[in-house]
């Protein structure tokens, strides 16, 4: 048990919880730590004459090692937070993977080099969807933040039902928060009606009304700094000026509360491409910024293989910075629904999107997390399914690398957990990456159904090369399976789990898509828009 000495320079409350967690983590360390350590923003530092510029970039931190004083500097107070998590990692040898891993900490004191980091993506999100589960989100945004994620997106339908619990685990580290989603049906009371229509942005008598209760959201909450407001999740008609009329609505949001930042989404709702592109008929906006959810990617493939997509995109980046906007890339890395029960590693797509996106000059990115939902009649093994580390997985190379953190140095720290089984574990997961990704690729074929829906789909063309597939994948992922898990109790026995689950589910699914093979019937039924996430 080490105590430390700690000082502050700054009383504000991310910082004072900075101070809290150095000394929780540093009572951990079994060698003694003889070092006084200082927390505090650049412009304190500056004003006591300890450093002789202020830091000014977004969410930079420096360690700094004067003699036998430590200085933990940042430039907001969250990114002082940051630079706690920083030492803690460097020095006493944290490191956060995962809900299981279980740390093993010493004090190693190896000279700090005084470099100020920063994120390579400015905007690092976590977009949850409705999923009511407080003690999960108060462990995730624990852990987020511990990988420098600086922001949580909730539905309001969701912030109504978690704010007592989660506010002030956010407030107290500094994190900002967006509220928005698919929720202009539930804001006007009309909830019931929002499966079946997309909201009417040709009518004006609703829009004011609403604004106000936004602000009054954003008036209760000082840490709300983005309103991100989608239309209800349905397709339109071609011939329709939706995204037009939709854009006018979230200018006159930031009109209204120009205190806070508003973006529009830019997203293939029922696939329907106008909802998505930005065509001649619409003009890019000079006051809100753009969020681009691209829905049916295949990723098994670089983003730059989908050519109308990655067009779009570059579209949406041209008119952003031609108008001094901010565009952001949403992403599915962690969608239970997107990726279904065969939910793949993604490690490998995260670190080449970001490349990618960065490469673009975007620099902002969020990831969303939707929850596994078992079907009805679900078997035991559905209820066992531990979905919450699992995506966490693919959440943990999005934190890091959006971040900026080194694809070396991530891969070492996320298969040090595994133990002598890094090995296995590693060649496991490489595996499934390369053969199961490419499951996305069924979701627009099949659409507004998936490959895990064969209960849905009364008959498709396709199906034999969706056997195909199915088989494929199955023969390649089953020798991975090395023994039957009983208890998930590590990281280890999580990953043999998520193997035999992914091959069980394959097998259950050949059956299923064969016995549509003698149903007789032509063509493919299809559902009017997306089926809802619950």
């Amino acid at each position: 048990m080490s105590a430390i000495k700690c000082t502050i320079l700054n009383d504000q409350a991310p910082i004072r919880f900075a101070k809290e967690e150095l000394h929780k983590y540093a009572e951990r360390v079994p060698q003694p730590i003889d070092y006084v350590f200082v927390l505090g923003m650049g412009q304190d530092f500056f004003d006591k004459g300890l450093i002789e510029q202020p830091i000014l970039q977004d969410d930079a931190f420096q360690v700094i090692q004067e003699e036998k004083e430590i200085y933990i500097v940042g430039s907001n107070p969250r990114s002082v937070l940051f630079g706690v998590y920083a030492v803690c990692k460097q020095w006493f040898g944290y490191k956060w993977v995962h809900f299981f891993s279980k740390e093993k900490v010493s004090f190693d004191d190896q000279q700090i080099v005084p470099i100020i980091h920063k994120g390579k993506m400015k905007r690092r999100g976590l977009v949850v969807e409705n999923y009511d589960d407080p003690d999960f989100l108060v462990q995730l945004i624990d852990w987020a933040a511990k990988h420098y994620v600086n922001e949580l997106f909730f539905t309001f339908m969701l912030w109504d039902k978690v704010k007592p619990i989660v506010e002030k685990e956010i407030t107290k580290r500094g994190l900002s928060i967006t509220l928005g989603g698919h929720s202009m049906h539930y804001l006007l009371k009309e909830s019931s009606v929002s499966e079946k229509t997309q909201i009417n942005f040709a009518d004006d008598t609703w829009k004011d009304r609403m604004i106000h209760t936004i602000s009054e959201y954003c008036a209760e909450t000082s840490s709300i700094e983005r309103i991100s407001l989608w239309p209800a999740d349905i397709g339109i008609e071609d011939d329709q000026p939706f995204l037009a009329r939709y854009m006018a609505f979230t200018e006159q949001i930031q009109k209204q509360l120009p205190h806070i930042q508003v973006e529009h989404i830019a997203y293939n709702a029922g696939l329907s491409w106008k909802m998505l592109e930005l065509t001649e008929e619409v003009e890019s906006s000079s006051s809100v910024n753009t969020l681009f959810a691209y829905w049916g990617r295949n990723y098994q493939q670089s983003f730059t293989n989908e050519a109308r997509p990655m067009n779009a995109l570059q579209k949406w980046r041209d008119a952003a910075t031609m108008k001094q906007r901010e565009l952001t890339v949403f992403e599915y890395y962690s969608d239970h629904f997107m990726l279904g029960d065969l939910f793949p590693p993604l490690f490998n797509r995260i670190h080449e999107d970001i490349e990618l996106f960065y490469q673009l000059g975007i620099e902002n990115l969020v990831n969303l997390i939707v929850p596994y939902v078992p079907k009805e009649h679900a078997k035991e093994w559905d209820v066992l399914y531990p979905w919450k580390e699992i995506q966490l997985m693919n959440g943990y190379y999005f934190a890091r690398l959006s971040w900026g953190d080194q694809w070396e140095e991530v891969e070492k720290d996320f298969y040090s957990i595994f133990e002598e089984h890094q090995t296995e574990v590693k060649q496991a997961l490489e595996k499934l990456e390369v053969v199961v990704s490419e499951v996305s690729k069924w979701n627009v074929p099949l659409f507004p159904n998936r490959i895990m829906d064969p209960e849905k789909v009364k008959n498709h063309n396709d199906i034999p090369l969706i056997l195909h597939d199915l088989t494929k994948w199955k023969n390649h992922i089953q020798p991975l399976n090395r023994y039957d898990v009983k208890d998930i109790a590590d990281p280890y026995t999580m990953v043999s789990f998520y193997l035999q689950y992914v091959t069980k589910k394959l097998e259950d699914y050949i059956s299923l898509w064969n016995g549509l093979q003698g149903d007789g019937s032509n063509g493919y039924y299809l559902a009017k828009g997306r089926p809802r996430r619950q």
